[in-house]
């Protein structure tokens, strides 16, 4: 407490009341606050704490107007506390928008005052603006890391809001006491499980229990949880049957259990049982309707199954931007902000994969022959993988920024501050993304791109960049955005600089062969790939995948494909193993069949380089067009299957046709190289896309539905 009189009278006065204050004299405490205005009637700490009093005792409007006076009176050092308790009277009555100004104004006058942030969090929540609160209480938490009732409000309004950056970091230093709020604790540990966070909703539990040793309700949450663990320690394991059957013991007693509910979504996704998957996914958006995360893995879950519509696909991404991206912003003015259409722009690209991996295999070409003349190229790394492959991207980035633990405003307020010109998100809604963050309008242009095969369903994402095979104008009607198309085609391929030659190959036995991984291979594919066997006596099947070095999805897979007829003996089941090997493996292989309708990319690429011709079906989603943009691009047009029947027989034609295939091992790598590797030429046809969604937006003309 800063006293401001040189008066001796008032320093004691102020020193009684303060004592009697603490002790909770409310009495002998007003008595001295108000001889202290008796002798100076602006003093700050007499009107300041006279308020807090009236305010302790019930009456706002007394309390009120002296905090009035004491913020009159206050200079810069002392404003802070004064405007952070008047905040609390204003919370006390109501007033939430000033309360929150206070709040802010208290925070802008010290960034260390707790009190500013805590009522500021408590002023957005009572708002429901749970992704401010969160912020605001992380701040107040990381102030006073032992205040109990702020790490339990920054828990609690970031699972409202699902913003987590920064939790987990949180829970591994001590916790402060919560026994003194065990319902609190319950409750916010209940919510945090319902929206995903169920290992840190753990080690709350833990501390939880070891204050309360003997509290049954504790002991039982608390046993849930561990029980949840085990099983998710199992399949990470491998030990994917057993894990499926400790999640349902976990759901017996708790139904509710979101991240248990994942678990088994993700088991039957990583076993290609994609309807049960999208079941599972489906239940939970019952359980937990406001859970955006579970909500994009339904979405990605649906393009996996051969029983969705790519209507119905289109129209659940846009209820998810209904649902969980309820206030976008309106697209900025290019008038209020004089745009030029020829300048130099500033882009930015976002995405939690800049580490190895495929988004790097297919952004760092370009990126590195960018025309720096053209536009700085600034990347936000939302991930918190570091590698190698991150270090050159970093190099060849005009600017980086590290942003996983930024929440959603304080990114939008860096990429503001950055003054991109458009923004290009790399994620869709694989995991990870930021998606909901864009829904502020940080960017004048805000594209997608890259590592989401599908309209992301949302208004606060105007671009699409495709190519023509992809997404034709025939198609426009499933997009939220306006399409724009590369002439070359979406993606720029870089070959493995250690592949073997793609050598002639002996007649038998004739090898089939898909690398995809087992998500992919459905019952549709499977029948499929069934007729095809048994139309050429003496095939087989060669199959990598990562499942198959797990013992139980070697097996399960093996089951599923004896119900269609296809035996053990058929098959070659093998691990991934290294890339090379993998590339390696292609060198006695004759066909590569491509999955649908999730069908290959970088896989294909693979097979192709080594010489080895795809045969794909073609649909009605992006996803279902991977490998026939390839092909497409190629001018293998005659690989291209527009149904199942089609897809067998051409698959059978080409098993039959020796010549036609020993011509496609020879030329195949020359033709990838020049229709699908050419950096420099994706680089610029990526840079007139992005000047082009620029130019439209200068003009006002972003509608979507268009593709160019």
């Amino acid at each position: 407490m800063t006293v401001t009189s040189s008066n001796v009278a008032v320093r004691s006065l102020l020193k009684q009341g303060l004592a009697a204050h603490r002790r909770g004299d409310f009495v002998a405490a007003e008595e001295a606050y108000v001889r202290v205005l008796q002798i100076d009637a602006a003093q700050v700490d007499a009107l300041h704490m006279l308020g807090t009093l009236h305010h302790q005792r019930g009456d706002a409007a007394r309390a009120r107007d002296l905090l009035d006076r004491a913020v009159a009176a206050a200079d810069a050092a002392q404003a802070a506390a004064v405007l952070a308790n008047r905040a609390s009277v204003h919370l006390a009555c109501g007033d939430l928008a000033a309360a929150e100004s206070d709040a802010r104004d208290a925070a802008k006058a010290d960034p260390n005052a707790f009190g500013a942030w805590f009522n500021l969090g408590l002023a957005l929540q009572a708002q429901g603006a749970a992704a401010g609160a969160a912020s605001a209480f992380a701040h107040a938490s990381a102030l006073r890391p032992q205040h109990t009732r702020a790490l339990l409000e920054w828990l609690s309004a970031a699972t409202a809001s699902q913003q987590f950056a920064g939790i987990a970091q949180r829970l591994r230093s001590p916790l402060p006491a919560l026994a003194g709020m065990r319902q609190s604790t319950l409750d916010v540990a209940m919510r945090m499980v319902r929206y995903g966070q169920a290992g840190p909703a753990f080690v709350v539990l833990s501390q939880l229990r070891r204050e309360l040793p003997h509290d049954e309700e504790v002991r039982r949450r608390h046993e849930i949880e561990r029980a949840y663990g085990a099983a998710g320690l199992l399949e990470q394991q491998g030990g994917t049957d057993a894990a499926l059957a400790a999640v349902d013991t976990v759901l017996q007693g708790a139904p509710w259990h979101r991240a248990a509910r994942m678990l088994r979504a993700g088991v039957f996704a990583e076993r290609g049982e994609a309807a049960d998957a999208v079941a599972e996914y489906r239940r939970i958006a019952e359980i937990v309707p406001d859970d955006a995360i579970a909500g994009s893995a339904l979405l990605i879950a649906m393009q996996y199954d051969p029983a969705q519509s790519a209507d119905g696909i289109a129209d659940a991404h846009r209820a998810w931007a209904k649902r969980h991206m309820l206030r976008t912003a309106p697209r900025l003015s290019a008038h209020e902000l004089h745009a030029d259409p020829d300048r130099p722009l500033r882009i930015g690209w976002l995405s939690p994969r800049f580490f190895s991996g495929l988004v790097a295999d297919f952004f760092l070409p370009a990126l590195e022959k960018f025309d720096r003349a053209e536009a700085v190229h600034i990347l936000y790394d939302s991930g918190a993988v570091v590698d190698a492959t991150t270090a050159g991207l970093r190099v060849a980035a005009d600017e980086w920024r590290r942003i996983d633990e930024l929440d959603d405003e304080a990114l939008c307020e860096l990429i503001r501050r950055d003054r991109i010109d458009v923004l290009v998100e790399l994620s869709g809604h694989s995991p990870g993304n930021r998606l909901r963050a864009l829904a502020s309008r940080p960017a004048p242009v805000q594209a997608t791109w890259l590592d989401y095969f599908h309209s992301t369903g949302t208004d606060a994402i105007d671009v699409l960049i495709s190519d023509a095979s992809l997404s034709p104008p025939s198609l426009a009607h499933r997009y939220s955005e306006r399409v724009l198309t590369l002439p070359s085609g979406r993606l720029c391929w870089s070959p493995p600089l250690d592949a073997p030659p793609a050598v002639p190959r002996g007649a038998i036995p004739l090898r089939f062969a898909s690398f995809n991984r087992v998500n992919k291979l459905n019952d549709a594919v499977l029948a499929a790939w069934s007729r095809i066997l048994e139309s050429v006596p003496g095939s087989v099947l060669r199959l990598k995948a990562r499942a198959f070095d797990i013992a139980d999805q070697h097996a399960h897979f093996l089951a599923r494909c004896a119900k269609h007829g296809i035996a053990a003996q058929q098959l070659e089941l093998h691990g991934y193993g290294s890339h090379a090997q993998a590339l390696l493996d292609y060198a006695d292989a004759d066909i590569a069949l491509d999955p649908f309708p999730f069908s290959g990319c970088a896989t294909s690429l693979d097979a192709l380089w080594m010489g080895v011709p795809v045969v794909t079906q073609i649909g009605e989603t992006m996803v279902s067009r991977q490998t026939a943009s390839l092909l497409a691009s190629l001018r293998l047009d005659d690989l291209i299957a527009e149904n199942a029947d089609d897809y067998v027989r051409r698959v059978l034609d080409l098993a039959n046709d020796a010549v036609r295939r020993s011509e496609l091992r020879a030329t195949l790598r020359e033709r990838v190289r020049e229709k699908l590797c050419d950096a420099h030429r994706h680089a610029c046809e990526l840079s007139v896309a992005l000047r082009e969604a620029w130019q439209l937006w200068c003009r006002g003309d972003l509608e979507p539905g268009k593709s160019e």
